[in-house]
This record gives structure tokens, sequence and C-alpha cells, in this order.
């Protein structure tokens, strides 16, 4: 009897990922990411019933990731700056998470499980970038005239501005300046 192959999961998570930013969910199936992998489809089958159960661990994982990471922004001597820096190096979350809504939520306990962990992830992203900003107001480096909910919203929407135009320290930069300083230009 042969043995069966195992999957190196950081290996099958980045297949995951990539396979899903260049053929979208729709073009997401266990036959394209098992030839890249070089195991057999019923090799992906031994760990997952279906697509939404290996997609939805993928984002729990990136998420967890980033969350993880969070716990150093509090550290670091210029928070925000570090948090814009965070972001991208996530930048391809924005994009992941595009997919959601093409996702059967239902189709497994394990799915249903994993969004909910999902959901609680970014409540706990928002929690800890309005807890940076509330630090950065109470040192009076960060307005206070606009609303907390809307400053979190543009720090989080700050993913989706691309970074290949440049270097990734410009980008940070850049990002950092408009957020920190806003669009208009300095008299």
């Amino acid at each position: 009897m042969s043995r069966k192959k195992t999957m190196d999961q950081s290996q099958l998570f980045y297949e995951t990922e990539k396979l899903i930013l260049e053929s979208g969910y729709a073009g997401f199936h266990f036959k394209a990411l098992s030839e890249r992998l070089g195991v057999a489809r019923s090799t992906i089958y031994n760990y997952y019933t279906n697509k939404e159960e290996l997609i939805t661990d993928y984002m729990l994982h990136l998420l967890n990731g980033v969350v993880e990471k969070m716990e150093q922004v509090e550290k670091e001597e210029e928070p925000l700056k570090y948090l814009i820096y965070l972001w991208s190096r996530y930048a391809h979350m924005h994009q992941m998470l595009q997919i959601m809504p093409y996702i059967d939520q239902h189709s497994t306990a394990r799915v249903e499980e994993n969004i909910k962990k999902m959901f609680a992830l970014f409540h706990e992203m928002k929690q800890k970038i309005e807890s940076i900003l509330k630090d950065g107001q109470n040192q009076g480096e960060i307005r206070t005239d606009i609303q907390m909910k809307t400053l979190v919203g543009l720090v989080m929407a700050t993913v989706q501005v691309p970074v290949q135009h440049t270097s990734q320290s410009q980008w940070i930069e850049e990002v950092y300046q408009l957020v920190a300083h806003g669009l208009k230009k300095e008299k």
C-alpha cells in the first residue's frame, strides 16, 4: 500500500493565494491547486471538504497574521507610519477579501465557524487601529475634529492604494503623509 502524500500548510496557503489572485474565485478549484502542489486532488480532499473550507481557512490564517503583527504597532516610535507599513505588507488582503460575497458561507460547519472568527478578527483589527489613533489624538498628533469611524475607515482603506508604481518605502512615506496631513497643500 502506498503512503499518502502530505501537504505543507504554508505552501498550500501560498499556492491558494496565488491561484485566487490569478484566477479569481470562479477559477479556483482543487484540480488546478493540486497541479501546482504536485499532489493528487484526493490529498487536498483529505484536509478540506470543499474550496470554501480551504479559502476561509486561508483567509483566517491571513487575518490572524495581520492581527498578530498589529501587536507591534503600539510599541513603535511612529505607530501610524508602522501601521501603514504593515498594511503595505498585506496589500493583497483587500483583493482576497473581495471574494467573500461569492463564498457559500453555510456550506459546512467549518466554513460557518471560520466566517465567525474572521468577523471577530476584523472587529479586533478595527479596535486596534482605533486605539492607535486615540493614542495619537491624546498626544496631539492626530486631529480630533473627524469622527473616529471615518479615521479608522481611512486607515483601513489605504490597503487599496496601489504599491506597484513606486518602491515600498516611498509608498509608505507618501501614504503616511496623506493620512497624517491630508491632500491640502501646505502654505
